[in-house]
């Protein structure tokens, strides 16, 4: 899976979140979100850990 090939999917989705508060970009964390769920995680603390583990972003 490509990051590159997964953003222009991503592109569509609209970011309704405010822009002074975001710290990362969403394609980045949604990626980040698939490939951890594919990898077997279980809850949201453990999609944290796997992007911050195996990605090179920052969540805060």
């Amino acid at each position: 899976m490509d990051i590159n090939h997964s953003k222009e999917h991503f592109q569509t989705i609209t970011d309704q979140r405010q822009s002074a508060k975001v710290a990362y970009c969403l394609s980045e964390i949604l990626f980040g979100s698939l490939c951890a769920v594919i990898a077997g995680t279980r809850d949201w603390f453990d999609i944290r850990e796997y992007i911050l583990g195996h990605h090179q972003i920052s969540l805060y």
